[in-house]
């Protein structure tokens, strides 16, 4: 953001946050229910917060505190409250009133911004206490609509939570998150009931001469999570499976051409009006229905909307899901064994059903990708340089991971590090990059390690510049807590050697199961110190780190990555937990 632009944000942010302390409720609704969108929203959405306070800003804060604090008036508070949050995140705020007093064309904005998480952390602890704060928001939303029982109530507030509720930030903590999606599941539900959306059909009993498995792919449209998908089905036995591959309308050509050597059929689904597509997916009479995508971090995802009704005798979720999905009409998670921990049932409401090994198989579309031919010279790192790299995803990155990194070049001063963290799988949108980028340079510039070191690569068109710096690199450093899945294969393909840290929760154990059954325990690491005294060692010891790369490239060579699946195992798990459904003993 160029600073005339960041001026103008400035002064637009000022101007709506004397809108808002007003106290006017019909001015503040009519900003908030603009057909263009919603001003409040998108101003905070900009990514606006993680600008630095000017003496102006701390005016209106400041203002905004003395009324939350002694003001009497409700709809005042509630107005001061939406200034604040202009400025302050919500996890940092004192509220001092109930959803249930907010003024009800207020309640879809309230709830919205009670809700929105910062983009990025720059303190320690901070992320922690924004899944915190989320967690009991998401409870007070959830008691409120089960206990108040006025139409208009419920609708406000269900808008407000459908278009609100988003993790993606704040979930790459190592906790159970059980009850969150639980909660979340169930007022997805009752939103989906209370537009009359809901299409759940009683699935009529298999007929005796069915002699194939039907198997509704609820198709994903990103590469990881195609590649995930792909490598689940790849090995399936076609003679008893048959596959189709559900794909959303406004993007069917594309998503259909990564299952075109998987499916059976395709059928589109007319995403905009899930009332119809749930018709569509109930009348095919389905067996099986399995969600490819992540259906855990949103509400309005199509899939997560169709998942929430029971369309099939059996529905399935895999490990795309970051987490349970919390829906009752969801019966099973697929995960691999040593993707969970011991007590794993625990976290999740579906049956939990292991794999052996991982279940971070990956097939991608099209085959092997050939690495881009790039110098050192090319992305600015020196020839004599030991080079880092991690593809870790923006919305992965920490405090705690930036320290970790920070210390290793501090231990390290030929050591450079490029980071590609603006993947598109995960958004195509990156508000405020040139702030996270600051946060970062800032954090290694109190270790000493200067901007020189630090080079960043864009989002790029396919993987093959991606493998052409791996190609490159001396070391890959994954993301923890939350770690990496499919993004660990490009570094693995290239030879180059990746440590990870093994966490407690599923999606902080991704990367760890991988590289376990491939045998390369030793690039996994239990601790933040153990990282850190892991990558050290081996960009101090050349001897070691070549043994070490050598050893990778061997496992990965003779694992023939590109076409490893799992169809086999998943076809046992799907026959076994639909006779278990259906209570028969033969399919």
């Amino acid at each position: 953001m160029d600073s005339d632009s960041e001026r103008k944000l400035r002064e637009l942010r000022l101007n709506l946050a004397e809108v808002c302390l007003e106290g006017r409720v019909d001015r503040i609704a009519a900003l908030c229910r603009n057909p263009a969108g919603d001003a409040l929203m998108t101003m905070i959405n900009s990514g606006v917060r993680h600008l630095a306070m000017t003496k102006s800003d701390q005016a209106v804060a400041e203002r905004c505190h003395r009324i939350l604090s002694v003001e009497h008036d409700i709809a005042r508070k509630v107005a001061a409250y939406l200034a604040l949050s202009l400025f302050s995140f919500p996890h940092s705020i004192e509220r001092s009133f109930d959803i249930v007093d907010v003024p009800t064309p207020l309640l879809t904005t309230i709830v919205k911004v009670l809700l929105a998480a910062p983009l990025f952390f720059t303190r320690d602890g901070a992320r922690r206490r924004a899944l915190a704060h989320v967690e009991a928001t998401v409870q007070e939303i959830h008691k409120a609509v089960t206990v108040i029982d006025e139409p208009e109530f419920r609708t406000e507030v269900l808008n407000g939570f459908m278009d609100g509720y988003v993790v993606t930030a704040v979930y790459a903590e190592d906790v159970p998150l059980r009850t969150l999606a639980q909660r979340r599941a169930e007022l997805i539900r009752m939103y989906i009931e209370h537009n009359n959306l809901a299409r759940d059909v009683i699935p009529a009993p298999r007929a005796a001469s069915e002699t194939t498995v039907r198997l509704g792919i609820l198709c994903p449209g990103t590469i990881s999570e195609t590649a995930a998908v792909r490598g689940h089905l790849t090995g399936l036995d076609r003679a008893v499976f048959q596959i189709i591959a559900f794909v959303p309308d406004e993007a069917a050509t594309t998503v259909s051409a990564g299952f075109e050597d998987i499916a059976d059929d395709f059928i589109v689904l007319p995403v905009g009006d899930i009332a119809q597509a749930a018709e569509i997916v109930a009348g095919e009479s389905l067996d099986v229905l399995m969600v490819g995508a992540n259906a855990t971090n949103t509400c309005r995802f199509p899939w997560t909307l169709l998942m929430a009704q029971r369309l099939a005798r059996l529905q399935v979720a895999m490990h795309s899901c970051s987490l349970t999905t919390g829906f009752s009409t969801v019966d099973i998670f697929i995960n691999g064994a040593l993707n969970e921990p011991d007590d794993a049932q625990d976290d999740y409401t579906e049956q939990l059903v292991l794999t052996k090994g991982s279940s971070n198989h990956y097939v991608f579309p099209g085959g092997a990708v050939a690495p881009s031919a790039l110098s050192r010279e090319q992305i600015g790192v020196p020839d004599a340089a030991l080079l880092l790299v991690s593809g870790a995803n923006f919305f992965k990155i920490g405090p705690d991971l930036i320290n970790a990194w920070g210390r290793i070049l501090e231990n390290a001063p030929a050591a450079h590090l490029l980071m590609y963290p603006f993947n598109p799988n995960w958004t195509t949108h990156y508000p405020h990059k040139d702030g996270f980028l600051r946060f970062v340079q800032e954090r290694f510039a109190e270790r000493g390690v200067g901007v020189d070191r630090l080079h960043v690569l864009e989002a790029q068109p396919n993987r093959a510049p991606i493998l052409g710096v791996l190609k490159l690199a001396d070391l890959y450093l994954d993301s923890f807590p939350y770690s990496g899945a499919v993004s660990l294969i490009d570094p693995l393909s290239m030879g180059c050697p990746p440590v990870v840290r093994e966490g407690q929760t599923a999606r902080c154990r991704q990367s760890a199961a991988l590289l376990r059954e491939l045998g390369l325990d030793v690039l996994v690491t239990r601790s933040a110190e153990d990282y850190v005294t892991v990558v050290t060692r081996l960009l101090q010891d050349h001897s070691l780190r070549h043994e070490i790369g050598e050893a990778v490239r061997d496992v990965v060579k003779h694992a023939r990555m590109q076409e490893r699946g799992i169809g086999q195992q998943l076809g046992d798990i799907l026959i076994a937990a639909l006779k278990k459904k259906l209570k028969t003993a033969v399919i």
